[in-house]
């Protein structure tokens, strides 16, 4: 195999591990996780969503009370819109840009509600994954759709 078809099977797999870790977080929020494990509890999205903002308050400890469902109603919208971005392999680039910058965020805030948890959850791990796969050259597909634009923006930097 060559390195060239390796790169694009990376490229490729960050993409998806980062969309379906993104799309993953937003299903639990909304409660879709707790209805497939736990169908005979049946759905119940307030109370995902009402953990969900209880965690937030405690990371946004400085944010007045009173912003922190617009900071999670941010947060989440920006978690959807980057994870369907990157799944669908959509504006990648920015939508990994993004992802970096969002996932350092929530990490750095993590460090003050428990020291170990943005290690023990990879988060600083999966920021700098996407910075690096931001700035990785277009590979397979992005690559053909892009056309001779990919090839003038790499020999411009």
């Amino acid at each position: 195999m060559t390195q060239a078809r390796l790169s694009e099977i990376a490229h490729t797999g960050l993409r998806v591990a980062l969309a379906t870790a993104f799309l993953s977080a937003v299903a639990g929020r909304f409660g879709f996780w707790r209805l497939l494990l736990h169908p005979g509890e049946g759905w119940q999205p307030a109370t995902s969503w009402a953990g969900f903002l209880e965690y937030a308050g405690r990371l946004n400890w400085f944010l007045p009370r009173s912003w922190v469902p617009v900071a999670g109603i941010a947060a989440t919208s920006c978690e959807l819109t980057f994870g369907l971005c990157l799944l669908f392999g959509v504006k990648t680039r920015w939508a990994a840009y993004g992802s970096s910058i969002l996932l350092m965020v929530f990490a750095l805030t993590m460090l003050t509600d428990e020291l170990r948890s943005p290690f023990d959850y990879s988060v600083f791990t999966a920021s700098f994954g996407a910075l690096t796969l931001a700035l990785a050259p277009p590979a397979g597909r992005e690559k053909m759709r892009l056309g001779g634009e990919a090839d003038r923006r790499l020999t411009r930097r």
